[in-house]
């Protein structure tokens, strides 16, 4: 799956929190959310505010950013249920700086192989019935 189908996948499933994601999905959408922060932040360092269209543009920029939050958080979820884990076990970055290196590493995991309580693996090969 490249990036572009990740972003697309996930932002189909807006605020889906059932089912399981892949890794791809997950990241993608992560780090089209972080890029986009990123130009935000240069653009604002660049050009400064003040400006009329430097804030429009700062401002749809911004609210890209805050439209991608319930989308990730959604991937997140479903990447943690991919993992046989709850989407509780979110709460775990509440414990500084260890919370984040287990749901990074939770994340980097491959998911549970074959069906489990969250769905069907969404890695698996899809078979087509004849007929």
């Amino acid at each position: 799956m490249n990036i572009f189908k990740g972003i697309v996948g996930a932002l189909i499933r807006y605020a889906d929190f059932n089912g399981r994601s892949r890794r791809s999905e997950f990241f993608s959408i992560f780090l089209f959310g972080n890029f986009l922060s990123f130009v935000m932040f240069l653009f604002y360092n660049y050009f400064g505010k003040g400006d009329p269209i430097t804030d429009f543009i700062g401002g749809f920029i911004g609210a890209l950013i805050v439209a991608l939050q319930i989308p990730t958080l959604a991937a997140l979820v479903r990447r943690l249920h991919d993992i046989d884990k709850e989407g509780r076990d979110i709460f775990v970055v509440i414990l500084p700086i260890v919370g984040i290196i287990f749901l990074f590493m939770w994340c980097c995991r491959r998911g549970t192989v074959g069906d489990n309580r969250y769905g069907p693996d969404p890695l698996a090969p899809v078979v087509r019935e004849a007929g």
